[in-house]
């Protein structure tokens, strides 16, 4: 294989198929809205700060609406809603609200944050209003793993006549 052939083989599939036949299909505007509201709301779920209640779309417009912990409220407006207000003013080409819906459930007055906007890039906002609010999702870092499965035979430094670790002849 030459190098021009290298450089084409990423356009063709193993069959010979052209990979342009299998770009993806057309959205509409509304199922791409509904995409992106469930990106937005999705990432406001992995903070942990926020249960997210319910999420609705239009055509360039996102709302999702979720409940917070009352002890978790100070954290959830420093960590969220302060990076969240500071990207909407500054967003060219749209306008955005956060702030509180009140609701009757089972009789009793309660209260949903709501978090809504319009913007002709759709995309884009929610892509950098997520970034905007990065830091509050919690990340786990592995740094030890139990090994699974049987254990070694321990064989106290006789060979016990197994393939396995053994000492190198002549080192």
């Amino acid at each position: 294989m030459t190098d021009s052939d290298f450089g084409m083989a990423g356009e063709v599939t193993e069959t010979g198929d052209a990979i342009s036949a299998f770009d993806a299909p057309e959205i509409s505007p509304e199922e791409h809205a509904e995409h992106w509201a469930g990106i937005l709301a999705n990432a406001l779920a992995s903070t942990k700060l926020i249960g997210v209640v319910e999420v609705r779309s239009g055509i360039g417009q996102v709302h999702v609406m979720g409940r917070v912990r009352r002890d978790q409220e100070r954290m959830f407006l420093e960590k969220i809603i302060d990076p969240i207000l500071r990207f909407f003013d500054r967003l060219d080409g749209g306008h955005g609200f956060v702030g509180k819906q009140f609701l009757l459930k089972d009789g009793e007055v309660k209260y949903a944050w709501v978090i809504s906007f319009a913007s002709s890039a759709l995309k884009e906002t929610v892509t950098q209003l997520c970034r905007c609010f990065e830091a509050a999702i919690p990340r786990l870092e592995v740094t030890e793993a139990p090994l699974l499965g049987p254990g070694a035979p321990q064989s106290g430094g006789r060979k016990s006549g197994r393939r396995g670790a053994a000492p190198v002849a002549g080192a």
